[in-house]
């Protein structure tokens, strides 16, 4: 069973431009960053909708393909691993990420601005959830 590909191939292009956005970003300094709410609120936009796209894509490819219902964003990823759509280092990190973006919707009077600035260095695992999933559709 496929899946409907021009609805994930629409969240990889909006994900890759959130990416885009949050690689130039990355280029700021710790003091730049920490200094300007403005830089801090597009990062946290960015990693969001990033996260966001990635859950959704799961999601999608698990409604579509019959798969048990993930009782979490973060199981979403455990699905996906259980299937042999993600390997188990790759399923791990999106479940952080998962993890990550729920605190930025629900707990942002408790963001570490720390550990949001060490996001931007881990860009690529957004990208490499990407490859993955586009080889095994």
């Amino acid at each position: 069973m496929g899946v409907d590909r021009e609805t994930i191939e629409k969240r990889f292009f909006r994900l890759e431009h959130s990416l885009r956005k949050l690689k130039k970003l990355s280029k700021t300094s710790w003091e730049v960053y920490i200094e300007n709410e403005g830089i801090r609120d597009q990062v946290e936009r960015n990693l969001q909708i990033a996260a966001q796209i990635c859950i959704d894509i799961g999601n999608h490819i698990i409604a579509y393909r019959g798969y048990r219902v993930p009782y979490s964003y973060g199981d979403i990823f455990a699905v996906l691993r259980e299937e042999n759509l993600l390997p188990e280092t790759l399923a791990n990190t999106m479940i952080q990420i998962a993890g990550f973006r729920n605190i930025l919707v629900h707990d942002y009077l408790e963001i570490d601005h720390r550990i949001v600035f060490a996001s931007l260095k881990r860009l690529d695992d957004f990208k490499q959830f990407a490859e993955y999933i586009l080889t095994r559709l």
